[in-house]
């Protein structure tokens, strides 16, 4: 019998976003932030995930979605600007496989229904996770006193997670939301990554992709760290331009000389300079 050849995987570029979350750094914000997600998840607890734009929050949701057990969870994500009751609780019902009704109320009772009769042992745990929470409207965080207890001090029966940038927190202080934020379980703020976190990330991310060249030195990424401030997005970005400019200059040692001339090429890109 002929064995059949299979093709070579397609090797993955260092700083996209098609790496497998799994494989991405793990800085000690995101190893921080990442228990505090499977204790929101254990707990069934209202949770609060918040950072700057580009911090990494995405790839959290990913690798804790790719953590769950499929067998014990159906993950449910949401996205939606200025998400409304009635879009909530559609979206929630759509992924459970049952046909949304009009009104909030009737809704909100259908949900609950649902999320009663999933509660018996052998049935998936629900897991929601509502992203760029920031952007909810004023109903929406009103609504969430209700999103998770169906009886007096009852404890919840699936986790809800808030995932947005920095104004959800403050958002959430305002007097009006009270009876929301005391619901909240836990709450984690994710920053970027430091100096030294920053150069470990850019070497493991070329080491999981097998990218052999360029290599980075030093000074190269100290100047990466100062215009990214740690941000992985931003890092990626600045990572990716100079991999090719690496390629197109056939470098196989990137200089701090190197990264300035990028960084000028991607402000002039953008319009901020001529």
């Amino acid at each position: 019998m002929n064995s059949v050849s299979q093709a070579p995987p397609t090797p993955q570029r260092p700083f996209s976003k098609e790496l497998d979350p799994m494989l991405c750094y793990a800085f000690s914000g995101h190893k921080e932030a990442a228990a505090r997600l499977d204790l929101m998840i254990k707990h069934r607890t209202l949770g609060v995930l918040t950072g700057e734009v580009g911090g990494g929050k995405s790839t959290l949701i990913r690798r804790l979605f790719a953590s769950l057990d499929p067998m014990t969870y159906l993950p449910i994500y949401l996205c939606c600007a200025n998400l409304k009751p009635r879009e909530f609780y559609a979206g929630l019902l759509e992924a459970v496989g049952v046909e949304p009704v009009y009104t909030v109320s009737k809704a909100r009772k259908l949900w609950q229904e649902v999320v009663r009769s999933r509660s018996a042992p052998g049935e998936k745990t629900l897991a929601v996770i509502i992203d760029e929470a920031h952007e909810m409207s004023e109903a929406m965080l009103l609504e969430l006193r209700f999103a998770l207890n169906y009886n007096i001090d009852s404890a919840a029966l699936f986790p809800l997670i808030l995932v947005g940038q920095p104004e959800l927190r403050k958002l959430l202080r305002l007097k009006k939301y009270e009876a929301t934020l005391q619901r909240i379980g836990m709450q984690y703020h994710l920053g970027g990554m430091n100096k030294d976190e920053t150069s470990a990330y850019i070497r493991h991310h070329m080491t999981v992709s097998k990218t052999e060249k360029p290599v980075f030195a030093e000074s190269a990424l100290g100047r990466i760290f100062a215009a990214s401030q740690g941000l992985p997005r931003v890092v990626n970005q600045i990572c990716t331009q100079i991999l090719l400019d690496a390629t197109a200059r056939n470098l196989e040692v990137v200089e701090e000389s190197d990264v300035v001339r990028v960084l000028a090429d991607m402000d002039r890109q953008r319009g901020l300079t001529n």
